[in-house]
């Protein structure tokens, strides 16, 4: 199986990145082509004659000083704000360049910090992508200063509200995240009537089951390479990779995928490769020629019965609250069976915390404990995750195979992490 480095979805956990020049690097001071004076003159001279690059290139200029970096023996136009903003107006034509724009008020650099501003060139797009980053540079604001939160996380929680309503845009799924960091927070509630409590369980257990996720995919990926003190393990790769795809990872779904396409993991109803090729494309899309290539081939009596299972995966979904398949422990357990399971293991937590949205929406101390778990699972999944593994590793527990050596190799994962447990249970293990 070909994974390659780990590339992870950012959604909520991912803060909004500005490129080359809101960094303070403009693209054309790294360019020797020509001397400052003569790059600086040809620029003012397409200027006048209506040239928009070259507006926007003064801009640049105005903004960050020139030629960059500035030193004070050969400054050619010193830096002035007031003018960059006008020839900004002027040049920034395409989106790219109206987003470099806006990330300079967003970091405040060179531009004073300026959340509002930053929303203005952001929306000037017409991208729903610089829109949801106009959100993140609210909420980037609200958390760098306090003093300022009741006036910025408000309007952020307006903007991913208004991404929330745009079906079939992958921004839409990336707002849904950060509300439900908000939810658990306190920052901002659906309501707490029946239909607010089960809106914000929603979107609480999304960011946490995608955080979850991207950690357990990770972890597929370590026993997929292989490390000094962790043997590649197929089987154990495949058990990750299933939950995480669970949970909705794209890239977990997708190598899921291609792993029932070898014949390296079994399509558990014989259909099951058809319907997870279009649970990942729904999740981004990108599935279109596998699909049209896989079902092209098949009769209608197969597309009926394929069909049939994918529509029981969303079912799934929502009945057991993630797309667990046929063979996870976690799929349907009686009550009993879920709480003799084990408490630290992150998984279990979500589990728990899904089996009390059945009554939370009416049961406050359900609803609060489902929270909790929820902010628990987000908190905490980096640590709990590897700790319960290497417990499960030492004792052959859990389906896990016994082994020491991979048992301490996730123990002490953990307690870099932080993990306290971990750091307990490594040292009773030297004595």
């Amino acid at each position: 199986m070909k994974i390659g480095a780990v590339v992870l979805l950012l959604f909520a956990a991912t803060p909004f990145r500005a490129d080359l020049h809101a960094q303070n690097v403009p693209s054309w001071a790294l360019s020797e082509a020509e001397s400052p004076e003569g790059h600086l003159k040809r620029i003012e001279r397409q200027t006048k004659n209506g040239n928009k690059k070259a507006a926007y290139e003064l801009g640049q200029m105005c903004a960050f000083g020139f030629p960059f970096p500035v030193k004070p023996d050969d400054m050619y136009r010193p830096l002035d704000l007031e003018q960059a903003l006008h020839w900004f107006e002027i040049g920034a034509q395409t989106s790219y360049e109206k987003s470099q724009v806006a990330y300079m008020y967003a970091y405040g650099k060179p531009f004073p910090k300026n959340p509002e501003a930053a929303e203005h060139w952001f929306r000037s797009t017409g991208e729903p992508l610089y829109v949801f980053e106009a959100g993140e540079a609210y909420k980037a604001a609200a958390e760098s200063d306090r003093s300022q939160a009741a006036r910025y996380y408000p309007k952020a929680t307006a903007i991913f509200l208004e991404l929330q309503q745009k079906t079939g845009d992958p921004n839409r799924r990336r707002a849904q995240m950060e509300l439900g960091n908000f939810v658990i927070d306190g920052i901002y509630s659906a309501g707490n009537d029946a239909a607010g409590r089960t809106q914000n369980l929603m979107l609480a257990r999304m960011i946490a089951q995608e955080l979850l996720g991207q950690k357990l995919y990770q972890m597929a990926v370590e026993y997929d390479i292989g490390e000094e003190d962790l043997p590649r393990d197929t089987s154990m790769w495949l058990r990750y990779v299933k939950r995480a795809a669970a949970y909705n990872i794209d890239l977990a779904q997708h190598f899921y995928v291609e792993a029932m396409g070898n014949n390296t993991a079994p399509d558990l109803s014989g259909y099951d490769y058809v319907a997870w090729t279009r649970i990942e494309n729904d999740s981004n899309g990108r599935n279109k020629r596998l699909l049209s290539a896989v079902t092209n081939r098949m009769s209608q009596q197969q597309l009926q019965a394929a069909d049939a299972v994918y529509r029981g995966l969303q079912q799934r979904r929502e009945k057991f609250g993630a797309f667990y398949t046929a063979d996870d422990s976690l799929l349907d357990p009686a009550p009993k069976a879920l709480d003799a399971m084990d408490q630290d293991d992150p998984d279990v937590q979500l589990r728990r915390a899904f089996f009390l949205e059945s009554v939370a929406a009416k049961d406050t101390e359900a609803y609060e404990r489902a929270i909790s778990l929820y902010r628990i699972v987000r908190d905490h999944r980096d640590t709990d995750a590897r700790f319960v593994l290497g417990r499960y590793a030492l004792t052959g527990a859990n389906g896990v195979p016994k082994d020491r050596g991979v048992a301490l190799y996730w123990l002490h994962e953990a307690a870099r992490s932080g993990s306290r447990p971990a750091k307990t249970l490594l040292n009773s293990i030297k004595r």
